[in-house]
């Protein structure tokens, strides 16, 4: 044997000293022991209605924990003490007498008993293993030559919890009013504001009768990771008959999880329908004027064409003498298709051409003030003149005079 493989050889019986040295510190370490802890068994303790994994523990969670304790040994055991010492994100909830420790008063060879925890998971867990360490203390008798000999237990174990976090998503678009008869492009900002990702993400729009979407109702997004905005784009309108309030369209949103199971979620995005006012929805105009030379009258006529009311609406006259200094007065609410007229007692010249200027003030349903402003020129002829120019008078007096002459002339013949 040459000094190489001699060397060799010492080399691996060193390594085979570390070896056995390691086994032996580990069996000094956690020595044999008559009990045992099982795996825990744990269940969400407040399920959701359409729950169907309840062994997934997700952020926020809180969580009923079992440990079963096996006295697999020859001897009795008493005095069993099992304290569990979580770390984050577990916070532990008082379910015994003393909080974090359960108490089994004694286990004869070959029984068990389980020893019971609640937690709550911090919401703002990211998905992840995390560890909790349980600790079992307990008395070990037994009886030689007639004498009870007891043995001291004390020894820990670890577990590691999977947790999952979940996606959480929040809905929000740039515009959310329309108008009847109204066809609006519309962006909606899909936001995930849980701390878990979402794949396979599907959302379903869906609107009503008097407002719908015209426009693209199914979008398929891929993968929405937490904290991340997407933007989907569609159409909405608004039937012509549409009152003014809110309707609810909905987002149905479907995705699957970081723990593989199935989620859904409906959100509301309401849109407000506005009925606006046109400039050409509200008509001003003069409705009469009739001359006096102890002082005349001017009417105006005030019409709503639109289809919806205009309310406290104002009007004042300006470029002749108003001779009772009215020259504002109320009208008050006009509805959908409704009028209403305003007289002034005026000063004028017969024959005079006067420019009128005429504004009107209103609000719609929304308190928005609007102004029109409209001017007319008038010409007192000193004579009552109907706007329309018809003298129904003298076409009654010549319908008389015609049937008259008629009469006569078939009695002479």
């Amino acid at each position: 044997m040459n000094l190489t493989d001699k060397n060799n050889k010492n080399n691996k019986n060193k390594y085979f000293g570390v070896i056995l040295g390691l086994i032996s510190m580990i069996l000094l370490i956690s020595p044999m022991s008559a009990m045992q802890i099982d795996n825990p068994q744990y269940r969400v303790d407040t399920l959701t209605p359409d729950e169907t994994y309840p062994q997934i523990i997700h952020p926020g969670d809180t969580v009923d924990m079992w440990f079963k304790i096996i006295n697999d040994g020859d001897n009795n055991v008493k005095d069993i003490k099992i304290t569990v010492s979580p770390n984050y994100p577990f916070e532990i909830k008082q379910v015994n007498p003393i909080e974090g420790t359960a108490e089994i008063s004694h286990l004869n060879t070959g029984e068990s008993d389980n020893a019971y925890f609640k937690f709550h998971i911090n919401e703002n867990t990211q998905s992840g293993t995390y560890r909790i360490n349980v600790n079992l203390m307990a008395t070990e008798y037994t009886k030689e030559d007639g004498k009870i000999v007891e043995t001291k237990i004390n020894f820990t174990k670890i577990y590691y919890i999977n947790i999952y976090s979940v996606a959480k998503f929040e809905l929000s678009s740039d515009k959310n009013t329309i108008s009847p008869s109204e066809t609006n492009n519309i962006k909606l900002y899909i936001k995930n504001k849980g701390t878990g990702n979402a794949k396979d993400v599907v959302v379903n729009l869906k609107g009503l009768d008097d407002v719908d979407i015209v426009g693209p109702t199914t979008f398929y997004l891929n993968s929405i990771n937490s904290k991340i905005n997407k933007v989907i784009f569609t159409q909405l309108y608004a039937t012509p008959d549409t009152e003014d309030k809110v309707y609810p369209i909905t987002a149905s949103i479907s995705w699957v999880g970081e723990d593989g199971a199935p989620y859904n979620s409906t959100i509301p995005i309401n849109i407000k329908v506005i009925k606006t006012i046109t400039n050409n929805s509200v008509l001003i105009y003069v409705d009469s004027y009739k001359y006096n030379s102890q002082g005349s009258e001017i009417t105006i006529g005030v019409a709503n064409r639109g289809a919806t009311t205009i309310k406290h609406c104002v009007l004042k006259i300006d470029g002749i003498n108003e001779l009772n200094n009215n020259y504002i007065k109320y009208i008050g609410d006009l509805e959908e298709d409704d009028y209403d007229t305003i007289t002034f007692d005026v000063k004028v010249n017969p024959n005079e051409s006067i420019p009128i200027n005429l504004e009107l003030r209103y609000f719609d349903n929304y308190n928005n003030e609007y102004i029109i402003s409209k001017t007319h020129t008038i010409i007192f002829n000193g004579e009552s003149k109907e706007q329309d120019g018809v003298n129904y008078n003298i076409i009654i007096i010549l319908l008389v005079v015609i049937l008259l002459a008629y009469y006569l002339y078939k009695r002479n013949k």
